[in-house]
């Protein structure tokens, strides 16, 4: 607006100029410059002024915007909340005054309470507000609470065309609102109305999540940071990414743990804490308050080897269902698959993994690359916004094509966009498989993509025979993009956080890659009366374990339902059978095997599957189970509003002319231009 203005000035005055000036004869001296558009000394005096404190106007604006820099969704640290300008399609930044993560575990399942307040540091009324804020994928979002000032809003479910029709009413009577939505699967937002100036507001976002079991241990992931995605030309992206969030690292973090078993090793990967023990719970509390989001907050817990358990089971009673979780870990193995290697190596490096990200990542492709074999074919592709291979096809993994493979990746340097599709193409063409071989792509990257659902699709049509792994590089990569292609590939995801991981995490990847525990698994119930997360199991690795939810219909006369699970290890046939014992003692069961099925739902709309029959049993289900989904949305809304506050607020939404912080300077300008071009058109009507 502000740019538009001065050069809407500048035209008008030149135009005019032109129909006024006369038809004169030549003269012998040259014309002075302002002499060429007409004006005499008074009106390049008055043109003058207008561009001082147009100057000076703008001088402010840069000013201010080094401290409040336009953000997108996709541009978030932390948990945030935006001020939305209607005039230029921005969202700047709130302070953060605290983040406080409360967090109960119990066995498998964690529930996470994230609470977090900001204040509006302006002298005007914030109409529309948005909070964002990471979320582990695979997250249960079932409550919210607001707190403005003395007033508590609790969130209720409802299709998301309902919800934004209640918020919006209470937004335009001038009440304080809030509607919680998927933005990504991984990435959830809330719209806030009516923020008045010197408020301190607070968000309360209550989930669950089923803990990730792997490499003998367990571990809780708190996300808290969210790195840029690359969108390919012509996709429907979001806001354009820029940066500046004002933030005050005040945090805490308290996790209640209580696993089930003796604990060998309870350790935080990347931050200090203070850990108290009391019989089997265990209370670990952060250390330092001044947290920057560098790294996700990751805590591990290894059980005492002789107790690592072989099965184990929790379930919820609710509404005549019983709902389990439980967790089968498959036959050890010490022996290589007796079918040889066919490995594709896929390399990102594209300018998000510019540093540290691009060094570990080669640390790792170097690692893999010496522990081949003869025995083994291998290929590498490197992409940026282009992909580029070493072999036309693959190669057996000789000391000479392994050399050309290490002067491959030692030119690797980081630039361009995130472009991973044509990349997956090279690497599951029919000229890097080989039949009869296990074909394995190792996918490194940092997963900063923002269209997984194009990807997904790709990977579930041309994966074929072979798997696909994933490997995260940094400390806050996007981990719901990284496990979906895992699963969609049939394979598992890694994530290594520091360079001091790479050789551990890659040992003990390629000690899976070599010995799959168990192919082609299957399971099989004593009931029919079973719905079972996931519906497919793909292939299990050594030291992973199978996790699935399920809900069977109460029967006392029936006896316990009970399972097989079946697959084929070293090519023979293996099957472990469990009776489910009752339990009935876990709460969020029920809402952990909704969020399961909703997942799954949601994997066959990306597939192409029925769009209105899926969309409505996804509905029925988020709202049965009070869950936020693609379309279904949180809403919450000031029933007992202050009379005075909502009169304030609408009056803001009234406002009919711009406002600003720059107070008198844009109050003078806007007056010196109008002063400036009303003398200028009074003297040309004089003329």
């Amino acid at each position: 607006m502000k740019s538009t203005g001065k050069k809407s000035i500048r035209q008008e005055l030149e135009q005019l100029a032109q129909k006024q000036t006369p038809q004169a004869a030549p003269k012998t001296s040259s014309p002075k410059a302002h002499e060429k558009l007409g004006l005499n000394w008074k009106d390049v005096v008055i043109f003058s002024m207008v561009m001082f404190y147009t100057a000076l106007y703008n001088i402010n604006v840069q000013a201010q915007s080094m401290t409040e820099s336009a953000v997108s969704f996709d541009d978030i640290t932390s948990g945030m909340m935006m001020s939305f300008n209607k005039n230029t399609g921005e969202y700047h930044s709130l302070q953060l005054v605290e983040t406080a993560y409360d967090v109960e575990v119990y066995g498998l399942l964690a529930t996470i309470s994230l609470k977090q307040s900001f204040y509006n540091a302006k002298d005007d009324w914030i109409t529309e507000g948005v909070y964002a804020f990471p979320m582990a994928d695979k997250s249960a979002v079932y409550r919210l609470k607001m707190t403005v000032g003395d007033r508590e809003i609790e969130g209720e479910i409802h299709e998301k065309k309902q919800a934004e029709q209640i918020y919006q009413q209470a937004k335009a009577a001038g009440l304080t609102a809030t509607m919680v939505k998927q933005h990504r699967p991984n990435i959830f937002t809330s719209d806030i109305a009516n923020i008045g100036p010197g408020e301190v507001v607070s968000v309360e976002i209550t989930y669950q999540l089923a803990l990730r079991y792997d490499q003998l241990f367990y571990e809780l992931r708190l996300p808290m940071a969210i790195k840029p995605r690359y969108i390919p030309a012509g996709f429907d992206a979001d806001l354009p990414l820029t940066g500046g969030v004002i933030d005050h690292n005040q945090r805490t973090i308290e996790v209640s743990l209580d696993a089930g078993f003796d604990l060998q090793e309870l350790k935080s990967m990347h931050h200090n804490v203070n850990i108290e023990q009391q019989f089997d719970l265990h209370q670990i509390e952060l250390a330092d308050s001044q947290l920057y989001d560098t790294n996700d907050f990751v805590l591990r817990w290894y059980p005492r080897r002789e107790q690592t358990p072989k099965a184990a089971y929790f379930s919820e009673i609710k509404d005549g269902f019983e709902y389990s979780l439980l967790m089968v870990l498959p036959p050890a193995s010490s022996e290589k698959s007796a079918k040889p290697r066919n490995m594709t190596f896929v390399m990102d490096t594209s300018g998000s993994m510019h540093g540290m990200a691009l060094e570990q990542s080669k640390d790792a492709l170097l690692f893999a690359l010496s522990e081949l074999d003869e025995t083994t074919w291998f290929n590498v592709i490197d992409f940026d916004s282009n992909a580029k291979v070493l072999f036309p096809a693959s190669q057996q993994a000789t000391p000479d094509n392994i050399s050309k493979a290490l002067d491959f990746v030692d030119g690797f340097s980081s630039d361009g966009g995130t472009n991973m599709a044509p990349a997956l193409q090279m690497a599951m063409q029919r000229e890097n498989r080989k039949a009869g071989y296990l074909n394995q792509i190792i996918f490194m990257t940092d997963g900063s993509v923002g269209n997984e659902a194009m990807i997904f699709d790709q990977i579930a049509q041309d994966i074929g025979d072979a798997r696909l792994f994933t490997i995260a590089i940094g400390p806050a990569p996007n981990n719901y993009f990284m496990s979906k292609a895992a699963m969609f590939g049939k394979g598992t995801y890694t994530h290594i956080a520091s360079l001091d991981e790479v050789n551990a995490s890659m040992g003990h990847l390629f000690a899976q890659l070599a010995k799959p525990a168990l192919t082609d698994v299957a399971v099989t119930w004593n009931t029919s009366d079973v719905i079972q997360s996931p519906s497919v199991i793909p292939d299990l690795y050594m030291d992973q374990p199978l996790v699935i939810t399920s809900k069977t219909t109460l029967n006392s006369t029936a006896g316990r339902p009970s399972f097989v699970v079946s697959g084929l290890s070293q090519q023979k046939t293996w099957s472990e059978g469990l009776t489910l014992n009752k339990d009935g003692q876990t709460n969020g069961i029920a809402r952990l095997w909704a969020r399961n099925k909703v997942e799954e739902m949601t994997d066959d709309l990306m597939l192409g599957g029925d769009y209105e029959l899926l969309k409505q049993d996804i509905i029925d289900l988020a709202l049965d189970h009070h869950l936020i989904t693609e379309f279904t949305a949180l809403v919450a809304v000031d029933k007992n509003p202050d009379a005075s506050r909502m009169a304030r607020a609408k009056a803001a939404q009234q406002v009919p002319f711009p406002q600003g912080s720059l107070g008198w300077r844009w109050n003078l300008l806007m007056g010196l231009m109008l002063m400036a071009f009303g003398l200028f058109i009074q003297r040309r009507t004089q003329v």
